[in-house]
């Protein structure tokens, strides 16, 4: 699942374009509480689902969709792809909390492992031309942000609920802002701030077990 996820992705990318891809990709927290409650029997704490969605609207400010998308005419099967990413990944999480007695280095191990088999009659590079520091770069890209990052990922997927981990997913898209601000001096408008502003508060606000919807008053029995 999580290979097909990655392969979709990266389609999507190309297809749609990386901005309306990242939007359409953080739906899989939504799939992610769909299917733990269907399949797991994991019921969502649903007054706390309000707050998924304001992340999500983050998310979309964060990316610069507006602007991405006044200047695609046809981009519905990067979208489709995008969302059957989102599925699949949702089902590798899913997965993933399901698997007990193994550690999670091997779990990332094995998935690193048949993901490279699968896909390397598709690479299409010249490995003996790359540079000194392309090499670097790759071996750091699939050591430390695959291998370790995964390593990290499945331990925490382990250890938490469906819900937590869907709400802290919209971490991801805010550290990118962040690195992308301090690393390569990206400059942020008003628009991006306010999703990074609504992020952040969505997921304190979850955690912190904030209502977005009052609950109903309870009528007294005469």
């Amino acid at each position: 699942a999580l290979i097909v996820n990655w392969q979709l992705l990266f389609m999507s990318y190309r297809a749609s374009g990386i901005a309306v891809a990242t939007v359409v990709y953080h739906l899989q927290p939504f799939f992610l509480l769909l299917l733990a409650a269907l399949v797991q029997r994991e019921r969502p704490d649903w007054h706390k689902f309000p707050w998924l969605l304001v992340a999500l609207l983050g998310v979309a400010l964060t990316s610069g969709l507006r602007g991405e998308l006044a200047g695609q005419d046809a981009m519905l099967s990067g979208v489709l792809l995008a969302l059957a990413a989102a599925f699949f990944y949702a089902v590798a999480t899913l997965a993933t909390r399901k698997i007990s007695g193994i550690a999670s280095a091997q779990i990332a191990g094995v998935q690193l492992l048949i993901g490279a088999c699968v896909l390397i009659p598709w690479v299409d590079i010249a490995l003996p031309s790359l540079s000194p520091l392309a090499w670097t770069s790759l071996l750091t890209l699939g050591l430390v942000h695959t291998g370790l990052q995964y390593n990290l990922l499945y331990a925490a997927f382990q250890r938490l609920t469906a819900e937590r981990i869907a709400v802290l997913s919209f971490i991801y898209p805010l550290v990118a802002i962040v690195v992308d601000l301090v690393c390569f001096d990206l400059a942020l408008d008003v628009v991006q701030v306010a999703g990074m502003v609504l992020i952040l508060v969505a997921i304190v606000a979850h955690q912190r077990n904030w209502r977005l919807v009052p609950m109903p008053a309870r009528r007294l029995a005469p």
